[in-house]
C-alpha cells in the first residue's frame, strides 16, 4: 500500500567519544555551528540507512562498486548500465529511467537521485527527506594523537602519525518529513516506510568504524496526520535540554518537552497517530515533572500510540 499519510519524524541517537560527521574541510574534525552545537548532515544520516540497507540484502543505488579491475570504482552510470542490463546507453530514455529506478532500488523510492545519461538526464524527488541534524547540548571537542606501525606506503619504516577528532557526548535530533504526495511518484509504500525506521534505528545502532563507534538510538516517533499535506512543522524546535552544557552521558540529559506536548495537543484533532521507538535512558521533563518513558507522556494528551 502507498504512503497515504504524512508523518513528521523525529530521530534522537547519541554519540559517545566518537565523531559523528567529520568536516573534510577542517582536518575531519567533528562538523560544529558558531554557537557550539554539533552538526550531522543529511547526507550521513542517509549513507547509515542505505549501509544498513545493504547489509540486509536490499537493492541500493548509491553505493560504492568497483570495476572489473577491482580498482576503479564505477559512476551511476556504469551501475545502472549493469545493474538494469542496458545494452545500448544511447538508447535509454527519461521513462525508462524514471520507472525502472524507483522500482528496482529502495533508497531511490525513498530519497530519490539524479542519474545522467547522454540521452536521459533525471532527477527523482524522493519522499522522505531530512534536515541537518544537530545536537541538543554543545559537546567539547576532544583530540588525541595517533600512531601506524607499518607504513601505508609499502617501504620500511615506523608508519606515520596522526590526529583523531571526537565529541565527548553529543545527543543528536534530526528532523524529517514524509511526504504522501511524492510517494505516489515513486510507489514509496508504508512498508518501504517501516524499512526506513529500521534503517534509523538498527542503521545506527550498527555502526562499528572507530570514529562511528558508540552511537545508540534513544527515541524515533512519528507524528501520523489525518489529512493529506498537513504538518505541524518544526518539532525540532519544540525539544530542548534543561542545561546544554557539561553533558558526558544520556543520563545527564533532561529533556524538556513542554512546548511539544503544548502544540501536539492543540493539533491532536488532526493527528491519526504517532509512530513510536524508544530506550528508557533519556529523562523527560514535562511540567516541572520527570518521566523516563516518551510513549507515558503521549498517553498523557490522549494521542493513539503505535510502537514500531
Amino acid at each position: 500500500m502507498l504512503l497515504n499519510n504524512r508523518r513528521e519524524i523525529i530521530f534522537v541517537y547519541d554519540v559517545i567519544r566518537a565523531n559523528p560527521n567529520g568536516d573534510p574541510d577542517d582536518g575531519n574534525r567533528p562538523r560544529m555551528d558558531e554557537q557550539g552545537y554539533n552538526l550531522v548532515t543529511d547526507l550521513r544520516l542517509k549513507r547509515t540507512i542505505r549501509d544498513y540497507w545493504l547489509s540486509q540484502s536490499k537493492q541500493v543505488l548509491i553505493k560504492r562498486v568497483l570495476k572489473d579491475d577491482k580498482k576503479t570504482v564505477m559512476n551511476l552510470q556504469d551501475i545502472v548500465t549493469k545493474e538494469l542490463e542496458i545494452s545500448d546507453v544511447d538508447k535509454v530514455s527519461r521513462d525508462e529511467l524514471q520507472n525502472r529506478l524507483p522500482e528496482k532500488y529502495i533508497d531511490v523510492r525513498t530519497f530519490g537521485a539524479a542519474v545522467t545519461f547522454k540521452n536521459a538526464n533525471i532527477s527523482i524527488t524522493g519522499p522522505v527527506q531530512f534536515g541537518i541534524g544537530k545536537s541538543l547540548n554543545k559537546p567539547e571537542i576532544v583530540t588525541m594523537g595517533l600512531t601506524t606501525v607499518l607504513s601505508s606506503t609499502g617501504e620500511q619504516g615506523a608508519g606515520g602519525m596522526g590526529q583523531f577528532h571526537y565529541v565527548d557526548y553529543s545527543l543528536i535530533m534530526f528532523h524529517g518529513i514524509a511526504c504522501e504526495y511524492n510517494s505516489k511518484k515513486t510507489q514509496f509504500s508504508e512498508e518501504d516506510l517501516k524499512n526506513v525506521y529500521e534503517g534509523l534505528w538498527m542503521g545506527t545502532k550498527k555502526l562499528n568504524t572507530r570514529s562511528k563507534f558508540n552511537h545508540n538510538p534513544r527515541l524515533l516517533f512519528a507524528v501520523v496526520s489525518k489529512e493529506n499535506e498537513f504538518q505541524i512543522g518544526g518539532l525540532d524546535t519544540k525539544i530542548k535540554l534543561k542545561d546544554e552544557e557539561n553533558i558526558l552521558s544520556c543520563e545527564d540529559a533532561k529533556v524538556v518537552v513542554d512546548e511539544l506536548m503544548e502544540i501536539l495537543q492543540s493539533y491532536k484533532d488532526k493527528i491519526l497517530k504517532i509512530e513510536f521507538k524508544e530506550t528508557k535512558e533519556l529523562t523527560y521533563l514535562y511540567k516541572g515533572e520527570e518521566y523516563s518513558s516518551f510513549a507515558d507522556l503521549i498517553s498523557k494528551i490522549g494521542i493513539q500510540l503505535e510502537e514500531i
